[in-house]
């Protein structure tokens, strides 16, 4: 298939000219959809997954595009909440590529034109769409009239592509504007929101929404959300960290501005949205009975440094950072790993370091000298697999899953193999 001859981030030029060929080659399925597109360094997917459950419960046929995938590259394209079949995206995939090879597409923007052909196919009524990779030349980016853009949050990240600055990075997050579109912002840094303004003229967190009297436990998170027009007590989410409350009340001013589009979402259809919305990998808690033990994972897709300190905010807000625990770590070769280290080392009991199946990810005997300016080398285990990585646990033990998506993915497919 396609997508085993190439990896992701392989093959990359910045540029809109290949896929736009090959969609107008197609009639260019795309502009028969209603999107609402959204970038950020952080937090895109949980507010992409807040939008379409809350759309869902209004009885709206909604697709779903994200990525990275955790388990199976199906997760990626959705109908309400359900991955496109095997069958049918075995089938998209044989019948274009020709025409992707043709026209030289990327890993990356073959799966967004097939995402785009099963949504019009599908007749979606709305389009919850996520940039892969900034903005202004991610392949999503070929959108025209999207209904309306969102930017989560702005960080340093992907700096030899975006920029080393907040305000380049912003530039190019800000890149999916478009005039006509609603703009709405998460918290994001004044240097950032100061780009956004120079393109649009934006919702901000904080000023035009707000969540209020947050507090929760480690089932559920309960907020109050505040805008101009609107007001909703108690409101109820399963995601954990006051990171997700910001991302929700970024969704729910994007569905007050969707029901301005004619659209009716009522205050029933937001709660059974709200609560119905998971996203795995997200300080997911999963409790694992394996081999005559039981032990807790925390499993976060944490990949850079903003994501580590919302992790370990959350961490300390559940009473998880009361005693030092297991971590389990990987992290890809591009990252700031050296700042992550040092951010974990505080935390950390007993480091664990299996090698992933991923080219990208930085050799775990790299990762022991880093940890070893810090930790006794005898607290610091490399290992094959992230079956041995569990195997290490011990009975009663909380452990730390972090530092990147991929490593997340496949120890929740491990989870499943030993579960089910």
């Amino acid at each position: 298939m396609f997508f085993e001859t190439l990896k992701e981030y392989e093959g990359m030029a910045p540029g809109l000219s290949r896929i736009k060929k090959f969609l107008k080659s197609i009639d260019n399925p795309q502009n028969n959809l209603r999107i609402i597109h959204i970038a950020g360094t952080n937090g895109k997917g949980s507010t992409a997954v807040f939008i379409s459950e809350i759309l869902k419960a209004g009885g709206y046929r909604t697709a779903l595009y994200t990525s990275p995938h955790l388990i199976n590259i199906t997760e990626r394209i959705k109908i309400n909440g359900k991955n496109i079949s095997i069958k049918i995206f075995d089938d998209l995939s044989k019948k274009y590529l020709k025409r992707a090879v043709k026209y030289k597409l990327s890993y990356f923007e073959y799966l967004t034109v097939l995402a785009f052909i099963y949504f019009a196919e599908q007749k979606a009524d709305v389009a919850v769409i996520e940039t892969g990779l900034g903005g202004r030349f991610d392949a999503t980016n070929i959108i025209e009239k999207p209904l309306i853009c969102i930017i989560t949050s702005i960080a340093k990240e992907h700096q030899e592509i975006l920029g080393t600055s907040i305000e380049k990075i912003a530039f190019e997050k800000a890149g999916i504007i478009k005039n006509g579109a609603y703009v709405v912002c998460g918290k994001l840094p004044e240097k950032a929101v100061i780009v956004v303004k120079n393109k649009s003229n934006p919702y901000l967190y904080g000023k035009d929404f707000k969540a209020v009297n947050n507090k929760g436990d480690r089932d559920i998170q309960e907020f109050s959300y505040i805008s101009r027009n609107t007001e909703m007590q108690n409101l109820e989410i399963r995601l954990l960290g006051k990171h997700q409350v910001i991302n929700a009340s970024t969704a729910l001013f994007a569905v007050e501005l969707l029901n301005k589009r004619g659209y009716y979402l009522s205050e029933t259809h937001i709660r059974t949205g709200l609560k119905n919305a998971v996203w795995q990998g997200r300080f997911t808690i999963k409790k694992i009975s394996n081999k005559n033990k039981n032990f807790k994972l925390i499993i976060d897709g944490a990949h850079n440094i903003q994501g580590l300190d919302v992790f370990f905010e959350t961490f300390a807000q559940l009473n998880f950072s009361k005693k030092k625990r297991i971590f389990i770590f990987a992290v890809m070769k591009e990252k700031k790993y050296k700042c992550m280290v040092k951010k974990i080392v505080p935390f950390a009991k007993k480091i664990i370091l299996p090698q992933i199946s991923n080219n990208r990810a930085l050799h775990p005997k790299v990762l022991k000298r880093e940890f070893s300016k810090y930790i006794d080398q005898g607290r610091i285990c490399t290992v094959d697999s992230v079956k041995s990585a569990c195997d290490m646990i011990d009975n009663n033990e909380t452990a730390a899953v972090i530092g990147s998506l991929y490593l997340a993915g496949e120890v929740l497919k491990y989870i499943d193999e030993i579960i089910g």
